[in-house]
């Protein structure tokens, strides 16, 4: 069955595949976490990723994922605060700033940001990503340094 994105809805193409240029996250999500799958265009293909977010809580700064929508993403080498390397910066994010793309595994290594993975699971018998600094790399590799755009679809709501 080949998969394709019609209007933001994932599902199967009566015309074959539909190439979507910009990374696509589809929201899962939960009372205690949002899980969303990131979908990466490339080659006229795509690789697709996990990502963990905070659960909403009306786009607090600190304690909420941020709100649906398309977003610019830029690359750069090193967070403002130095803690990570080599993320994703998305621009123009409502109420908020410093939100990245970056690598962890837990809600709580979160302050808002996207946490990338190449899977689900638990960790201490918490909802995790597992594989982030593969993921990480793997993102990289396809996006490069050059801005993107990225659109986060779904209800942030649990």
């Amino acid at each position: 069955m080949i998969i394709s994105f019609v209007n933001g809805m994932i599902g199967p193409s009566p015309d074959g595949p539909f190439f979507m240029p910009e990374m696509q996250l589809i929201r899962y999500p939960y009372k205690t976490h949002v899980y969303g799958q990131l979908v990466i265009p490339h080659d006229g293909q795509y690789t697709i990723l996990w990502t963990i977010e905070r659960p909403w809580l009306n786009n607090e700064r600190n304690i909420s994922c941020i709100p649906a929508g398309t977003y610019t993403t830029r690359f750069v080498p090193r967070s403002a605060s130095g803690k990570y390397r080599r993320v994703y910066h998305l621009l123009d994010v409502p109420q908020r700033g410093g939100i990245l793309i970056h690598n962890g595994n837990l809600v709580s290594h979160s302050k808002g940001c996207l946490i990338l993975g190449t899977k689900t699971g638990n960790l201490a018998g918490k909802p995790a990503v597992l594989g982030s600094k593969v993921a990480m790399r793997k993102l990289v590799s396809i996006i490069g340094e050059e801005e993107s755009q990225i659109t986060i679809w779904g209800n942030q709501y649990a």
